[in-house]
C-alpha cells in the first residue's frame, strides 16, 4: 500500500507532535482502529500531559499499550546514537519518538521505502510554522540518518 496516499497531519501546536502522529497511524492501519482526530486524541489523552501539551514519555508508552482501542505494542529502544539500523521495522507504519536535533522530543511516524531506507510522516512541517496552520510533510530517509 502506498501509505502516501494518506494526507499527512500537521501538529496543532508546537508539543503535539505525538497527537499528530497518532491520528495519521490510526487512518493508516485502520483494522478496526477509530479513526480519531488530532483533537479528540488530545481530549482523550489529557491527564497524561504536561503543561505544554506534551505527552509525558514514560506514560505514553503504558498508555497506548494498555488502550485496547488502538490495537498497539508499544516498546522502548534506547541507544547511544540516533539510527534506525536496529529498530524492528516491519511493513506498516509504525511511531517512533526520539530527541530531535533542537534537543527536544519529537515523534514521526516510520515505514520502509527501499533497503536502507523509511518514508516518514514528519508533522512539524512547515518548519516552524504556525500553530493550528501546519500540514506535516512525507520525508524520505536514510536509516542511518
Amino acid at each position: 500500500m502506498s501509505y502516501r496516499t494518506i494526507p499527512s497531519i500537521g501538529q496543532a501546536h508546537g508539543n503535539s507532535c505525538w497527537a499528530a502522529c497518532l491520528a495519521w497511524w490510526l487512518k493508516a492501519v485502520a483494522g478496526g482502529r477509530p479513526s480519531w482526530s488530532q483533537a479528540k486524541i488530545m481530549e482523550i489523552y489529557h491527564r497524561s500531559l504536561d503543561g505544554d501539551g506534551a505527552m509525558i514519555p514514560e506514560y505514553m508508552v503504558q498508555a497506548w499499550r494498555n488502550d485496547q482501542r488502538l490495537k498497539m505494542g508499544t516498546m522502548v529502544f534506547k541507544t547511544p546514537n540516533a539510527t534506525l539500523d536496529r529498530l524492528p521495522i516491519g511493513p506498516t507504519p509504525v511511531c517512533i519518538a526520539f530527541k530531535h536535533l533542537t534537543g527536544f522530543a519529537h515523534m514521526n511516524v516510520i515505514w520502509p521505502s527501499e533497503p536502507g531506507k523509511v518514508w516518514c510522516m514528519e508533522p512539524y512541517w512547515p518548519f516552524p510554522g504556525v500553530n493550528g496552520k501546519r500540514t506535516g510533510r512525507f520525508v524520505e530517509r536514510e536509516i542511518n540518518d
